[in-house]
């Protein structure tokens, strides 16, 4: 085999291979985050086609069955639009498909439009609606921002109990017992000082005042027994004379 043989196989070898890179790299697909009625999507572009997953579905798309990953649109450029199929999520029937379609607006924003099914309970389509998927690409600092993890509830405060009021319907009123509140007695305690400990010379300070009270009572009430006696043997004393005087006159 000749130098000239060997140099153009050589050469064919390096241009497959380039080709072959060129390919590779033609078909490997791109990501772009972008966000979609408050859920954080990533849009899947390879060569025409296009497919939007869910990166962080929002509560009411979770509550309806979307998961990270999933699905909401799998179609291809046409003729300077969008075209392909959207899904609509229901927690008892799974994923929906309808067919939707839009123009190319431009690279940071996309709004699809088709027909969506209304499903009943039973799962069976009964009508439709028109359906706008809007799509709107984060910026880099949004996106770094919507692969952060949500945070961590906070654990409840140990000895904190939460009141939670029974369940009622709307149109109904609490009862006049239910609206008063609650009065409890209690007995008031007795002071404590600065280290927490009841304090004994309050304590005996407001015994010996009762004591005193007491005392005064007492001692209002001897007068009071005194001076019924004393008027007692006034009158005693005046009806004696006045008996005394008619005795005499009778007997004079």
């Amino acid at each position: 085999m000749t130098r000239a043989s060997i140099a153009v196989i050589v050469v064919s070898a390096t241009a497959a291979i380039t080709g072959a890179q060129a390919q590779t790299q033609t078909v490997s697909p791109e990501r772009t985050i972008w966000d979609h009625n408050g859920s954080v999507m990533y849009l899947v572009t390879t060569d025409s086609s296009r497919e939007f997953h869910y990166q962080k579905p929002r509560p009411g798309m979770l509550d309806a069955g979307a998961r990270p990953g999933s699905l909401l649109f799998r179609g291809e450029i046409k003729d300077g639009q969008y075209l392909g199929t959207a899904y609509i999520f229901n927690a008892h029937c799974g994923s929906i498909p309808f067919e939707v379609k839009g123009p190319i607006l431009n690279d940071q924003r996309i709004v699809l439009t088709g027909q969506a099914p209304r499903v009943g309970r039973d799962c069976q389509t009964y009508g439709s609606y028109t359906s706008n998927l809007e799509f709107r690409r984060l910026t880099p600092t949004e996106a770094v921002q919507s692969e952060e993890p949500l945070a961590a509830a906070q654990p409840p405060v140990v000895g904190v109990s939460k009141i939670e009021a029974p369940p009622r319907n709307a149109d109904d009123l609490p009862s006049a017992a239910a609206a008063q509140p609650s009065v409890k007695k209690e007995t008031p305690a007795a002071p404590k000082n600065s280290s927490g400990v009841a304090n004994p010379n309050v304590a005996s300070t407001s015994t010996a005042r009762a004591s005193i009270t007491n005392e005064m009572l007492g001692a209002m009430d001897l007068d009071k027994i005194k001076w019924g006696a004393a008027f007692a043997v006034m009158i005693v004393w005046l009806l004696i004379v006045l008996f005394g005087k008619t005795l005499i006159r009778r007997t004079g």
